[in-house]
């Protein structure tokens, strides 16, 4: 991978039931990947679905302004 690539990533941390993760686990082994690499490809398959009912374009996630997003934390 190469710095540009790296650049475009956000760190994803998602908790997911124990099967799936298992399920993800003997995949990526089976064939010797990543499990990172491996929930890339289903995101990227999943994106690609459902962008026909929901055209999803590069630009929308930057309408939201983070600033007025909460933590929950004073």
């Amino acid at each position: 991978m190469s710095k540009r690539e790296s650049e475009k990533r956000v760190v994803l941390f998602a908790a997911i039931d124990r099967e799936q993760h298992e399920a993800l686990r003997y995949i990526a082994f089976r064939e010797r990947r990543s499990i990172a690499d491996v929930t890339r490809e289903a995101l990227e398959e999943y994106v690609a679905r459902k962008s026909k009912e929901y055209p999803i374009s590069a630009a929308e996630p930057r309408l939201i302004d983070t600033a007025k997003v909460s933590t929950g934390r004073s």
